[in-house]
């Protein structure tokens, strides 16, 4: 079954509260995947895999008996069959194609809700996870390496799955792409103390509904919000989170992100040191990038034909890039460049 493609929020919120849960978290292997934090392909790098299954039913017959039954996973197999197909994964060529995140977790998935094929003449295996038995199915591959100044990138893969006797067809999905605590020098506060010097803000970037292929660029997204930071001077975080949705909107959606529905952007911006008792001050908003939910779009995807993508890696400022390739951000909240 062909998967429809939605948004994070909007697949949590259809498929309900779950009663019943099975989580693995942070499996760790090591694996030829997406990029390392220099942008460079075809590199081993460690994993961190998590899966959180969901179950259609309360599984009450394993908590009666305390056996694993039918009416659970059994945590232990489903680790082995996550790494089972890691292994599987490794032994694909790369010589077409490289073997991005969004690759990694549809064989993963496969592996964990498809009948597994047997030699000539047996029955195959029956899934570990069909959609009879599992509603939710939520795969997070994590590259702790792959960012030099945060925390790891991430590619989360949820799908929800019609109930059916007999395939496993996931109805709707969703990809969303984060780049995990970046920790960026910038001028920015309201206070004259905070005009004499940079200080370190945090940022999380979440891309929900991203089309798959394009989050294997990641790389290129972490440049344009590092060089976006890094060069401002704003007064506030509520302004460089804008600006920076704004940049994102214009050089990595637009000419990346072709493909799908339009995607969401979350931004979080903390500043550890701003407030003394306490860990950090935080502002996350979230930007629409259909040209009818946000005005801001329209402007964007009318340039979006003449607008160039920033190099990578990208010698310089970013602001400088964009004045020399006469690039104007159009900006209906007057943020500028």
């Amino acid at each position: 079954m062909q998967a429809h493609t939605v948004h994070y929020w909007e697949l949590i919120q259809k498929a309900g509260q779950p009663h019943s849960t099975i989580r693995v978290r942070n499996l760790q292997t090591s694996l030829v995947v997406g990029r390392d934090a220099w942008g460079r392909e075809g590199k081993a790098q460690p994993v961190l895999i998590s899966a959180s299954v969901s179950l259609r039913e309360p599984f009450q017959s394993a908590s009666n008996e305390d056996a694993v039954t039918g009416s659970t996973v059994h945590y232990g197999i489903l680790s082995k069959k996550i790494l089972d197909s890691c292994k599987l994964f490794s032994e694909t060529s790369e010589e077409t194609t490289p073997k991005t995140l969004s690759d990694l977790a549809r064989e993963i998935e496969s592996g964990l809700t498809r009948e597994q094929v047997a030699s000539s003449g047996l029955t195959p295996a029956p899934a570990l996870l069909p959609s009879s038995i599992v509603k939710l199915l939520e795969i997070k591959i994590m590259l702790p390496k792959a960012s030099l100044l945060g925390e790891g990138v991430s590619l989360t893969d949820l799908s929800l799955y019609a109930h059916s006797e007999e395939g496993s067809g996931s109805a709707e999905k969703t990809y969303v792409l984060t780049l995990h605590n970046l920790k960026i020098p910038t001028l920015i506060g309201v206070n004259p103390n905070e005009r004499l010097s940079k200080q370190l803000v945090v940022a999380t970037i979440k891309i929900d509904g991203i089309y798959p292929p394009a989050s294997h660029f990641y790389h290129v997204l972490e440049e344009i919000v590092v060089k976006t930071i890094e060069e401002s001077s704003f007064q506030t975080l509520e302004a460089l989170a804008m600006h920076v949705g704004e940049r994102i909107m214009k050089y990595f959606v637009c000419p990346i992100c072709r493909s799908g529905i339009d995607p969401r952007i979350t931004i979080s911006l903390s500043k550890p040191t701003a407030v003394t008792f306490a860990d950090a001050p935080v502002v996350e908003i979230t930007l629409e990038t259909n040209p009818g939910l946000n005005p801001t779009m329209k402007p964007i995807r009318r340039n979006a034909i003449n607008t160039p993508q920033p190099l990578f890696p990208l010698q310089g400022r970013l602001d400088e890039w964009i004045s020399s390739n006469d690039v104007i951000i159009e900006s209906p909240i007057g943020l500028g460049p």
